[in-house]
């Protein structure tokens, strides 16, 4: 077994994490992406947890509702980069194929929204790619 989950809280300061699979197994930290790290440290004392304790998977289970808003916003902003990136293709491809089809910079940046330099930069990046 080498994928631990951890209670993580906030308290005077300090991290505070708690393994969930043993609640002996107890670290601090002044900043929160310290704990991982402590998490492996105090793993190394408990060889009947683990035998590896550097490669250790630690999943942290951040307490506290100002946290957790916290982490949501931040999945919610990585899911939509991840929907910017794939609009961004979406874009760039649209835009390769209506220059294959004729169209000038300018027709093209008014169909797609975005400037005709814009265009141009997406343009060359594909014709070098």
């Amino acid at each position: 077994m080498n994928c631990f989950t951890a209670t993580v809280q906030r308290d005077s300061g300090w991290w505070v994490g708690q393994l969930d699979q043993d609640p002996g197994v107890i670290v601090q930290a002044r900043r929160l992406d310290q704990i991982e790290y402590e998490f492996k440290d105090a793993l190394r004392l408990f060889p009947e947890l683990t035998h590896d304790a550097e490669s250790a998977q630690i999943e942290l289970a951040v307490g506290g509702e100002a946290e957790k808003a916290a982490l949501s916003a931040r999945d919610e902003l990585e899911e939509l980069r991840r929907q910017e990136h794939d609009q961004l293709g979406k874009i760039a491809q649209h835009a390769k194929d209506l220059s294959e089809r004729g169209y000038n910079y300018r027709d093209i940046a008014y169909l797609l929204g975005i400037s005709y330099g814009r265009v141009g930069q997406i343009l060359k990046q594909h014709s070098a790619a």
